[in-house]
């Protein structure tokens, strides 16, 4: 069960940003806080954080004045995606947020490629762009030259345009967060971050975790970098 009486975005005196425990509980509190916070426009959230290798972050978003349609997929390094849905389901179902974790199949377990092959390509509408970054992991599949080269392939053969999005910069940074960087000179798209290796101090919330305002930067970057007349003739 979830008790939004303590949800951070419940309370009166909360602030810009949520408060994430390091518990089960406290994520699954802050998968329905933002759920509620997200309604209409989000239309379904398989959302669960039982430790890394069984976490689950799905969210879909649908906002149609603009026709707009968001998906935010987890896989975390070399750990599987898992989805407690099938993409068929997804298609069908809207308004739904998986709030007992313990109590969910898990539908599928997908590596990289099979992510874009058996998921990604068959969300109708198909989407526009995959956006996609490696994270902090020290070790996951995108290090490998032929995963890079079977995620740009299995995305062009979708028709769908590859972004890769480079590492944002901690304050306390290390050659192994930028030995992906290669996927920019693959991917249809590069979307390098680079920058935020001058954020200043008093803007991260923690070493590797910025404050609102940076995120907003780099959404709005991404965002104006994507509806350019430039970007979209990549596949036309």
């Amino acid at each position: 069960d979830i008790n939004t009486s303590i949800s951070p975005w419940d309370r009166e005196d909360h602030d810009e940003h949520f408060e994430v425990k390091s518990t089960a509980v406290g994520w699954q509190n802050f998968f329905y806080s933002s759920h509620k916070m997200l309604k209409p426009f989000e239309t379904l959230c398989d959302c669960s954080r039982l430790g890394d290798n069984n976490a689950r972050e799905n969210r879909f978003f649908y906002e149609p004045h603009n026709n707009n349609r968001l998906t935010f997929l987890l896989k975390f390094g070399r750990i599987p995606f898992r989805s407690s849905w099938d993409v068929s389901y997804i298609n069908e179902h809207s308004d739904s947020l998986v709030n007992d974790p313990q109590n969910v199949d898990i539908a599928q377990t997908l590596n990289w490629t099979e992510v874009i092959d058996k998921f990604v390509c068959k969300i109708i509408p198909r989407p526009t762009f995959f956006v996609f970054n490696s994270g902090l992991w020290a070790d996951d599949e995108l290090v490998e030259v032929d995963v890079q080269t079977k995620i740009v392939q299995s995305l062009s053969n979708c028709n769908i345009i590859s972004v890769y999005k480079t590492t944002t910069i901690p304050m306390i940074d290390e050659p192994k967060n930028h030995n992906r960087d290669e996927m920019c000179q693959l991917a249809d798209i590069c979307y390098n971050v680079s920058w935020t290796g001058l954020v200043t101090p008093d803007k991260h919330a923690d070493n590797v975790h910025f404050t609102p305002p940076i995120y907003s930067m780099l959404n709005i970057h991404l965002l104006s970098m994507l509806a350019s007349g430039e970007v979209l003739a990549v596949n036309s």
